[in-house]
C-alpha cells in the first residue's frame, strides 16, 4: 500500500508521498503553476464547459470567459461553519462537501497517474479548525465525505505542525526539543515536541501541548483592505436618510468586503437595495460606483491578488504601492512595512498569545526549547518571524520550504 499525505490548505494545497527507502518526495499537481507541486485551492465553474476546473486553469478559464462563472476560494474556511450547508451555482445546489470533492478528485487522479496499488491518505487539519470546540467534528466528517465522494475509501487525520515537524526531524541527527509553528492562510498552529534521536512508533509522548488561533494570511488581507482600501469603496463616506438624518456607512458591508470570497454576498437583492439608497444619499457617490462596480464586475479576487502581492513584496522591501486598476477602477495606496506591522498589530498580539499559551500548557520556558521551526506562507511576513526572535533569539529558528514541508510530513505520518 503506497502512502500519500495531503496538505488541503486555504490558499494552496500540496501532496507528498513516501518513498521506498522511507523518505517522502513532492508529487506534481499542477502543470500549468508556477510551482506544479502548489495547486492553488480555487475552483471554477465554467459556464461553458458547464464543469468545475481547479487551480491555474481556475484562474486563467476564469479571464478567459470574461469572469461570467463563478470562482470559489478559501472553500477551506467553511468547513466548520454549520451555517453553510449548499450554494446555487448555475443550474443546481451543490453541498460544500460536493465542492470540496472537486479538489480531491484532482489529487485522485494525481494519485492514480502515481501508482495502481491501494492508496493509505494523510490529510492534514489545524490544530483549531475554529474556535469553537463542538464544530470540530463537523470539519472532520464534511472532509471525509468528500474523500469519499472522490474515491478514498479510508482518510485519517493528522496535525498540520506535527507534519511539520515530521518533515524537519529528517535533518536532525540528534534530540531536540522543537517548537513548530505553521503559519499559514487561515491558521496559525503551534506545536512543542521531542524530535530526532532515532525515535519512531508511537509519538503521543514525545508531543507536549499544540494549540492554534484562526488568524493567518487571509486575516492580514482582511485588514489591509478593511482598513486601508475600502474608503475608495465608500467606507468613510456617509448617506443621508429618508428622514434626514446622516448615517455612517454600513458597516456590515465594510465587513463582507475584507473578505473577497464574501463580496459577492453584496449581489443579492437586499444588498443592491441598500447599496441603490446609499447611492442616491451619499456624499461620496463616486466610491460607490466603484463599489458597485467591484461587485458587478467580479473584480474582488484580483483586488485581493494585488493586496496579497503588496504584503508579500514587503517581506523583502521596506516600502510599495498597492497598485489596481482593472474594469474601470483604478487606485493606488503606499504601504510601508511599518504601517503594515501597525495594521495587524492586534492579530499578531493574538497569534502570541496562543503561543504563549502553549508553551504554559506544556510547562516549558521559552529558553528551554531547542529549535522552532516555521513553515506555512504567513512565516515569511518580518514581523511575524520577530515575534518568534523576540521570545527565542534568530540562532534558534529554523525554515525550509514554506509552502510544502507539511505535505511532505503528512506523508511520513501515515508510517
Amino acid at each position: 500500500m503506497e502512502r500519500f499525505g495531503l496538505d488541503f490548505g486555504t490558499t494552496n494545497t500540496t501532496l507528498a508521498r513516501v518513498r521506498g527507502d522511507g523518505t517522502s518526495e513532492l508529487v506534481p499537481m499542477d502543470p500549468r503553476a508556477t510551482d506544479p507541486h502548489v495547486l492553488r485551492s480555487l475552483l471554477y465553474y465554467s459556464l461553458e464547459a458547464r464543469e468545475f476546473v481547479v487551480g491555474q486553469q481556475a484562474v486563467d478559464e476564469y479571464l478567459a470567459e470574461g469572469m461570467a462563472g463563478v470562482l470559489i476560494q478559501s472553500i477551506k474556511t467553511f468547513l466548520a461553519d454549520e451555517s453553510f450547508e449548499e450554494t446555487f451555482i448555475h443550474d443546481r445546489y451543490w453541498t460544500l462537501e460536493e465542492l470540496i470533492a472537486v479538489l480531491f478528485r484532482r489529487v485522485r487522479a494525481v494519485i492514480h497517474a502515481c501508482t495502481t496499488d491501494d492508496v493509505a491518505l494523510v490529510v492534514g487539519r489545524p490544530a483549531v479548525f475554529i474556535d469553537r470546540p463542538e464544530r470540530e467534528e463537523l470539519a472532520r466528517t464534511r472532509i471525509r465525505r468528500a474523500a469519499a465522494r472522490a474515491g478514498f475509501d479510508t482518510v485519517t487525520f493528522a496535525y498540520e505542525p506535527i507534519a511539520a515537524g515530521l518533515a524537519y526531524e529528517a535533518t536532525l541527527d540528534q534530540s531536540q526539543l522543537v517548537l513548530i509553528a505553521d503559519l499559514g492562510g487561515g491558521t496559525s498552529d503551534f506545536t512543542l515536541m521531542r524530535l530526532g534521536g532515532a525515535r519512531g512508533g508511537d509519538r503521543a509522548a514525545d508531543i507536549l501541548a499544540t494549540g492554534g488561533v484562526q488568524i493567518g494570511g487571509d486575516s492580514f488581507d482582511a485588514t489591509i483592505m478593511t482598513r486601508r482600501l475600502a474608503h475608495h469603496f465608500g467606507s468613510t463616506s456617509t448617506y443621508r436618510s429618508m428622514e434626514g438624518r446622516e448615517l455612517p456607512f454600513p458597516a456590515h458591508v465594510t465587513a463582507l468586503l475584507g473578505r473577497w470570497h464574501q463580496v459577492p454576498f453584496l449581489r443579492g437583492r437586499k444588498m443592491r437595495d441598500l447599496l441603490g439608497r446609499v447611492r442616491f444619499a451619499s456624499s461620496d457617490p463616486e466610491a460607490i460606483d466603484r463599489l458597485e462596480g467591484l461587485v458587478e464586475g467580479n473584480l474582488a479576487f484580483f483586488l485581493f491578488d494585488a493586496i496579497e502581492g503588496a504584503k508579500a513584496r514587503l517581506s523583502s522591501v521596506p516600502t510599495t504601492t498597492l497598485a489596481f486598476d482593472r474594469g474601470g477602477i483604478a487606485l493606488e495606496e503606499r504601504l510601508s512595512r511599518g504601517a503594515l506591522d501597525a495594521l495587524t498589530s492586534d492579530d499578531r498580539t493574538r497569534v502570541a498569545a496562543c503561543l504563549d499559551r502553549v508553551l504554559g500548557d506544556a510547562g516549558v520556558e521559552a529558553g528551554q526549547v531547542e529549535a522552532v521551526f516555521l513553515t506555512g506562507g504567513s512565516a515569511q511576513m518580518p514581523a511575524l518571524r520577530e515575534l518568534f526572535v523576540a521570545r527565542f533569539g534568530d540562532d534558534r529558528l529554523r525554515a525550509r520550504d514554506y509552502l510544502t514541508t507539511v505535505a511532505s510530513g503528512l506523508a511520513l505520518c501515515g508510517g
